[in-house]
């Protein structure tokens, strides 16, 4: 077993790693070392990727120490034979995702200062998702977009529906990177995108024009406030790592409740792991989760002094408690079985006839 000295070495190397990794990712240098045919020295990715060689040698040689790349054999030694790199084919799907996995530490680091001051009891409470995090929520996302594509049509009659076509909604929709991909699957459907910031809505629209796609609106809406006029309006409503973000979930809840028709369908997709701290110890790489809650989710969700700020590990059960309160009936529960750190579900809801 592992000393606990070597557990706190292990934290800081691959906490550093993580960061190398997220660089190469983002400058495009695990991308091209995945996409090539054979090893490639420092002076090479550079030239691909139009980069600086000093800086591309240092970075790569922490993935390739770390294990992430391999070094070929018989150069980077005393020899004087320049290194070279390379990703077995059998690497690379892997890779790319723990690149895509490892903006989410970047974006932490970003943040570090300004939640450090969150701490502070005469501190600040919130500190706001900017446009990095958005461009980095999509690319997230579209990891397992086919995955959970397949899971959220586990809802009974649901793809039948969009088939046919509906009125369907998303709340609080980041750029709508899964709701994008249900447009343009479902032409006959109409899709309204919503979120109560102006930035990612606009992100949104963007790529929905620039992907051809006319069967969506976008509209600014705080669903914790939701108009009169959305009253009964849908036939079904999603939203994605959302309702944990928001300063009252609850109340969320009831807005989109009051928004599906009777019989209406709700996809909840959240991180749900155990609402319970002593559960959650079963699985160590929820310690990623409560640290993503530390700098992105907590500060965004504390907007007010009576913000719920649940985090993202406010587990199934306090989901579940929630839902029953707004008046859901939960239908089951399926793990997306993809990306991140596999403790996405959706939570498939009902509203009663």
């Amino acid at each position: 077993m592992a000393s606990y000295e070597d557990l706190t070495t292990n934290v800081y190397t691959w906490g550093s790693v993580s960061l190398a990794l997220a660089m190469a990712h983002e400058t495009g240098i695990t991308p091209i070392l995945c996409e090539a045919q054979g090893p490639l020295s420092s002076h090479q990715l550079a030239q691909q990727g139009k980069l600086k060689e000093r800086y591309v040698r240092e970075v790569v040689n922490a993935l390739a120490v770390a294990g992430l790349v391999q070094l070929e054999e018989g150069t980077g030694g005393k020899d004087g034979v320049e290194a070279r790199y390379l990703v077995p084919d059998t690497h690379r799907h892997a890779l790319k995702d723990a690149g895509s996995s490892c903006l989410a530490v970047s974006d932490c680091a970003r943040k570090f200062s300004a939640v450090k001051e969150c701490f502070d009891i005469d501190g600040p409470s919130c500190v706001r998702y900017q446009s990095g995090f958005f461009n980095f929520l999509d690319e997230w996302r579209t990891m397992g977009l086919d995955n959970m594509t397949t899971a959220v049509f586990k809802t009974p009659g649901l793809k039948e529906s969009l088939e046919k076509g509906i009125q369907a909604a998303e709340v609080g929709c980041g750029t709508g990177r899964l709701v994008r991909h249900l447009a343009a699957m479902f032409p006959k459907s109409h899709f309204t995108v919503t979120d109560v910031v102006e930035q990612p809505l606009q992100l949104a629209r963007q790529r929905a024009e620039g992907e051809g796609l006319t069967n969506m609106t976008f509209q600014l809406i705080d669903v914790c406030k939701v108009p009169d006029e959305w009253t009964e309006k849908f036939d079904w409503l999603l939203s994605e790592d959302v309702i944990h973000d928001l300063p009252h979930p609850l109340e969320a809840m009831k807005g989109v409740f009051k928004a599906l028709k009777p019989g209406g369908h709700f996809s909840m997709i959240d991180q749900l792991v155990s609402s319970f701290v002593a559960e959650n110890m079963k699985t160590k790489s929820t310690a990623a989760l409560y640290t993503l809650g530390t700098f992105m989710c907590i500060p965004e969700s504390y907007q007010q002094p009576d913000s719920e700020a649940l985090g993202p590990c406010w587990g199934e059960e306090k989901a579940r408690d929630l839902l029953g309160k707004a008046g859901f009936h939960v239908l089951g529960l399926t793990r997306s079985g993809t990306k991140d750190l596999g403790t996405q579900a959706i939570c498939m809801c009902q509203k009663p006839n």
